[in-house]
């Protein structure tokens, strides 16, 4: 399973949804989802886009979690 820990960034960062949609560049539903930790899948741009965002790497965003 991969975890999303986009909520954490934008918890650290004090964003909202409608931040991260504004910031990151992104449609409003992407950013609640991934705000949500609740998306099953995400473009290379968008994660591009929350990598340069919060100033991380992508395994910041992404972390496979074995079940």
């Amino acid at each position: 399973m991969i975890k999303v820990k986009v909520p954490g960034l934008m918890k650290r960062d004090g964003y909202n949804a409608t931040d991260l949609m504004r910031k990151a560049n992104i449609a409003y539903a992407t950013a609640l989802r991934l705000s949500k930790g609740e998306a099953e899948a995400m473009s290379f741009e968008v994660l591009e886009s929350l990598c340069k965002l919060f100033q991380v790497r992508v395994e910041d965003i992404l972390e496979f979690v074995s079940e």
